[in-house]
Protein backbone atom coordinates (compact mmCIF):
# COMPACT_ATOMS: atom_id res chain seq x y z
CA UNK A 1 0.00 0.00 0.00
CA UNK A 2 1.13 3.35 -1.14
CA UNK A 3 0.36 6.47 0.96
CA UNK A 4 1.02 9.86 -0.43
CA UNK A 5 0.95 12.98 1.76
CA UNK A 6 -0.64 16.15 -0.28
CA UNK A 7 -1.46 18.56 2.79
CA UNK A 8 -1.60 19.29 6.24
CA UNK A 9 -4.04 22.07 7.90
CA UNK A 10 -2.70 23.46 10.89
CA UNK A 11 -6.33 24.62 12.89
CA UNK A 12 -7.62 24.92 16.07
CA UNK A 13 -10.14 22.02 15.82
CA UNK A 14 -12.29 20.24 13.28
CA UNK A 15 -15.31 18.67 13.27
CA UNK A 16 -17.34 16.02 11.18
CA UNK A 17 -20.87 16.12 10.26
CA UNK A 18 -22.98 13.68 9.84
CA UNK A 19 -22.84 13.95 6.57
CA UNK A 20 -19.04 13.40 6.06
CA UNK A 21 -18.11 16.83 5.53
CA UNK A 22 -15.41 18.64 7.87
CA UNK A 23 -15.20 21.87 9.45
CA UNK A 24 -12.50 23.40 10.02
CA UNK A 25 -12.49 25.79 12.98
CA UNK A 26 -9.36 28.66 13.47
CA UNK A 27 -7.50 28.33 10.46
CA UNK A 28 -3.59 28.97 10.64
CA UNK A 29 -2.27 30.92 7.92
CA UNK A 30 0.80 31.16 7.95
CA UNK A 31 1.43 30.12 11.26
CA UNK A 32 0.59 30.61 14.82
CA UNK A 33 1.60 33.63 16.31
CA UNK A 34 0.83 34.91 20.25
CA UNK A 35 0.90 37.95 22.23
CA UNK A 36 3.29 36.23 25.58
CA UNK A 37 4.99 33.76 26.47
CA UNK A 38 3.82 31.16 27.23
CA UNK A 39 1.19 30.91 25.75
CA UNK A 40 -1.52 27.93 26.80
CA UNK A 41 -4.05 26.62 23.86
CA UNK A 42 -6.49 24.34 24.84
CA UNK A 43 -6.51 22.31 21.56
CA UNK A 44 -3.94 22.38 18.32
CA UNK A 45 -4.60 20.41 15.29
CA UNK A 46 -3.19 18.82 12.31
CA UNK A 47 -5.78 18.20 9.77
CA UNK A 48 -3.86 15.77 6.90
CA UNK A 49 -4.97 15.04 3.69
CA UNK A 50 -3.56 11.64 2.27
CA UNK A 51 -4.10 9.65 -1.10
CA UNK A 52 -4.13 6.07 -1.15
CA UNK A 53 -3.66 3.70 -3.53
CA UNK A 54 -5.35 0.52 -1.75
CA UNK A 55 -7.77 -0.28 0.98
CA UNK A 56 -6.12 -1.48 4.30
CA UNK A 57 -4.84 0.29 7.59
CA UNK A 58 -1.79 2.02 7.68
CA UNK A 59 -0.25 2.69 11.43
CA UNK A 60 1.86 6.19 11.51
CA UNK A 61 3.43 8.20 14.35
CA UNK A 62 3.98 11.79 14.78
CA UNK A 63 5.75 14.08 17.17
CA UNK A 64 5.82 17.75 17.37
CA UNK A 65 9.27 19.56 18.47
CA UNK A 66 10.32 22.67 19.29
CA UNK A 67 14.33 22.20 18.48
CA UNK A 68 15.24 19.03 20.03
CA UNK A 69 12.41 19.34 22.85
CA UNK A 70 9.80 17.01 22.31
CA UNK A 71 6.37 18.84 23.27
CA UNK A 72 4.16 16.03 21.73
CA UNK A 73 4.01 12.60 20.27
CA UNK A 74 2.46 9.53 19.47
CA UNK A 75 1.29 7.00 17.46
CA UNK A 76 -1.95 5.45 15.85
CA UNK A 77 -3.41 3.69 12.77
CA UNK A 78 -5.58 4.44 10.25
CA UNK A 79 -8.47 2.25 8.33
CA UNK A 80 -8.42 3.06 3.98
CA UNK A 81 -11.81 2.48 2.99
CA UNK A 82 -11.15 2.84 -0.66
CA UNK A 83 -8.93 4.19 -2.91
CA UNK A 84 -8.05 7.53 -3.17
CA UNK A 85 -8.08 10.79 -1.01
CA UNK A 86 -8.89 10.24 2.64
CA UNK A 87 -7.93 12.29 5.86
CA UNK A 88 -5.42 11.68 8.86
CA UNK A 89 -6.54 13.98 11.50
CA UNK A 90 -4.87 14.26 14.76
CA UNK A 91 -5.74 16.48 17.80
CA UNK A 92 -3.18 17.32 20.57
CA UNK A 93 -4.21 19.66 23.53
CA UNK A 94 -3.94 21.64 25.97
CA UNK A 95 -0.59 22.29 25.18
CA UNK A 96 1.80 24.99 26.66
CA UNK A 97 4.12 26.85 23.94
CA UNK A 98 6.80 27.91 26.50
CA UNK A 99 9.17 29.30 24.13
CA UNK A 100 9.51 31.81 20.71
CA UNK A 101 10.55 30.03 17.34
CA UNK A 102 10.25 27.44 14.98
CA UNK A 103 8.06 24.41 15.98
CA UNK A 104 8.21 21.13 13.51
CA UNK A 105 5.40 18.65 13.02
CA UNK A 106 6.55 15.17 11.88
CA UNK A 107 4.01 12.31 10.27
CA UNK A 108 5.54 9.32 9.63
CA UNK A 109 3.27 7.25 7.80
CA UNK A 110 4.17 3.12 7.25
CA UNK A 111 4.28 3.27 3.73
CA UNK A 112 4.36 6.44 2.94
Amino acid sequence: MAITHKYTLLCDEFRQENNGKFIIIGLYTPGLVVGQLPFALPSLSFFTVVESDSIGTVNFNFRLNHGETLIAGGSGGMTINRVGWGVMPIKLGPLVFQAAGGYSFTLDIEGG
